[in-house]
C-alpha cells in the first residue's frame, strides 16, 4: 500500500461508464422534474381562457402575465445558478423544486389580477433555476460523446410536461374550475422532492473541484453506486483533470464567461438562444389562444397545441444525436423549416387541416431548435462555472422570452391577426440560421480539449479502469 493515497481523474471514469440502474434512475427523476417545471410553467397558456373570464383581462394583460413570470425565471435562473456553483447542484434543485410546488399551489388561491401578478413572479424565481441546473447535472454525469443527447433527453421532459397542459386542463378545468390544474401542479411538485433526495446524488465534478472535506468519500459512494463494478481504493482523492481546478475557490464574475474562446461563443448562443425563447414563448402561450381565435373549440385547440408538443419532443431527441457528432450547426436545418412553416401559416389562407398541419410543423422544428440549442447551453463551460454558464444563457434567452408573449399580445390588440404575428415571428428562426452557422463554424475550430469541442466516441466500452496521475 502506497504512502501517499492515488489521485485519481474522474474523466475516463464518466467517458466510459455504462447506463447503469442508478444512472437511469438519476436521468428518469431529472426528466420528471422538468416535466413538472413545463407542466406548471406552460399550463398558464391552457388556464388563460378561463382567467380572461374570470378576471375580464384584455391580451395584452394576459401577455404581461406571462412577461411577469418570465421575468421571474430570468432573475431567479440567474440567482439559483450562482447558488449552484456554490454550494452544490442537488440542494439548490431541491430548493427550486419546493419553492415552484409551494407557489403554484398559491397561485390557485388568487383572488385579483395584482395577486396573479405577484405569484406569478415569484414562483418564476424557482421555475427558472430548475432547467439550467438539471443541465449542469447531466452534462457532469454524461460522456462527452453523449452530452447533448443526454441534455435532450432532459429537454424532452420540458416539452412533453408543457404538452400534458393540454389534455389535463380539458380534464380538469371544465369540472373543478382553472384553480384545479395549479394545485395538481403544485402537489406533484411537491411530492417531487421525495423523488430527488435519495435519487438524485451532487455533481462528482462539482464535489471533486471544491475539495471540501469528506468530499473523497463522497465521491467514492456516489461513483460505486453508478457503477458497481468499479474498484476505488481506500484514500483515494479525486480531480476533475480541469486546469480550471486550481481556481475553484475564486468567486464567480460574468467575465468568466468571455475569456478564451468563449469570447467567441457566449455571445451567440445568447443570441440564438433569445430568438428561439422569444418564438417558442410566443407559440407556447398564444397558440391556443390563437387556434380558437381561427375556429376550434377550446377542447380542440388544447389538443393541438399539445400534439404539436409532443413532435416538438419528437425533433429535440432526432437533432440531438447529430448534434453530438456534428455540432451546433446543424441545428439550423430546424429552424430552416420553421420558417416555411411560419410564413405558410402567415398566408391565412390554409384549410382547417393544412392549418393544423403546419401548426404541428411550426412546433416541431421550432421546439426541435430549442431543444438543440438549450442542450449546448452548459456543455461550453468547465465544471467551475458550468450551472452560471448555463443560467446566463436562460436567463438572457428570458429578454426574449418576455417579449414574445407580450408581442403577440400588441399585435393581436393591433388588429394585424393570427397572420399578422405568424408573419412577423417568422424574422426569429431566420436570423437563428445564419447565427447558427456561424456558431457551428467557431465550434469546429475549438481545441480537442476544449469543453463543447466536438469529439470522437471512445474505441472501449464496460467499466472504466481507474485512471491515477502522479501526486504534485
Amino acid at each position: 500500500m502506497s504512502a501517499t493515497p492515488p489521485l485519481v481523474e474522474l474523466a475516463p471514469i464518466i467517458e466510459r461508464q455504462r447506463a447503469s440502474r442508478f444512472w437511469l434512475l438519476m436521468y428518469a427523476v431529472c426528466c420528471l422534474i422538468t416535466f413538472l417545471d413545463g407542466f406548471d410553467f406552460q399550463i398558464l397558456s391552457f388556464a388563460a381562457t378561463y382567467l380572461r373570464k374570470d378576471f375580464g383581462l384584455t391580451e395584452t394583460q394576459l401577455g404581461t402575465l406571462g412577461t411577469v413570470g418570465l421575468l421571474g425565471t430570468m432573475i431567479g435562473a440567474l440567482i439559483m445558478g450562482y447558488l449552484a456553483d456554490r454550494i452544490g447542484r442537488r440542494p439548490t434543485i431541491i430548493v427550486s423544486v419546493t419553492g415552484f410546488g409551494v407557489f403554484m399551489l398559491g397561485f390557485a388561491y388568487a383572488d385579483t389580477y395584482g395577486q396573479l401578478i405577484a405569484l406569478r413572479f415569484v414562483s418564476g424565481l424557482f421555475l427558472g433555476g430548475v432547467l439550467p441546473l438539471t443541465w449542469a447535472l447531466a452534462a457532469e454525469y454524461a460522456p462527452k460523446r453523449f452530452r447533448v443527447t443526454a441534455v435532450s433527453i432532459i429537454m424532452v421532459g420540458y416539452t412533453l410536461g408543457g404538452a400534458a397542459g393540454g389534455p389535463v386542463s380539458n380534464w380538469l378545468i371544465p369540472e373543478h374550475g382553472w384553480q384545479s390544474v395549479f394545485v395538481v401542479g403544485g402537489v406533484c411538485s411537491l411530492l417531487t422532492v421525495l423523488a430527488v433526495l435519495p435519487l438524485v446524488p451532487e455533481s462528482v465534478r462539482f464535489l471533486a473541484l471544491k475539495a471540501r472535506p469528506g468530499s473523497d468519500e463522497r465521491i467514492s459512494r456516489i461513483l460505486c453506486r453508478f457503477q458497481p463494478g468499479l474498484s476505488i481504493e481506500p484514500g483515494t482523492r479525486f480531480t476533475t483533470g480541469d486546469p480550471q481546478q486550481a481556481l475553484s475557490g475564486r468567486r464567480f464574475t460574468p467575465a468568466q464567461l468571455f475569456r478564451g474562446h468563449l469570447m467567441g461563443i457566449t455571445p451567440l448562443l445568447w443570441l440564438v438562444y433569445l430568438l428561439s425563447s422569444a418564438l417558442i414563448y410566443f407559440l407556447v402561450f398564444w397558440t391556443p389562444m390563437i387556434n380558437e381565435k381561427v375556429g376550434f373549440s377550446v377542447s380542440a385547440a388544447a389538443t393541438i397545441a399539445a400534439l404539436a408538443s409532443v413532435a416538438g419532443a419528437v425533433a429535440q431527441l432526432f437533432i440531438s444525436r447529430f448534434v453530438d457528432r456534428k455540432g451546433a450547426g446543424i441545428i439550423l436545418w430546424m429552424p430552416v423549416a420553421a420558417v416555411i412553416c411560419m410564413l405558410a401559416l402567415g398566408t391565412g389562407a390554409l384549410g382547417p387541416a393544412v392549418y393544423v398541419a403546419f401548426v404541428i410543423g411550426a412546433k416541431m422544428f421550432v421546439n426541435g431548435g430549442h431543444g438543440g440549442i438549450t442542450s449546448i447551453a452548459g456543455t461550453f463551460y468547465p465544471t467551475e462555472i458550468r450551472a452560471n454558464g448555463a443560467a446566463w444563457a436562460s436567463s438572457v434567452a428570458k429578454i426574449g422570452a418576455m417579449v414574445g408573449p407580450w408581442l403577440g399580445g400588441v399585435i393581436l390588440d393591433a388588429g394585424l391577426g393570427a397572420s399578422g404575428a405568424f408573419t412577423i415571428f417568422a424574422a426569429c428562426p431566420a436570423v437563428m440560421v445564419l447565427v447558427l452557422f456561424v456558431l457551428g463554424r467557431v465550434q469546429r475550430r475549438l481545441p480537442a480539449e476544449a469543453e463543447g469541442a466536438l469529439s470522437v466516441e471512445a474505441s472501449t466500452t464496460g467499466v472504466a479502469p481507474v485512471r491515477t496521475v502522479a501526486p504534485s
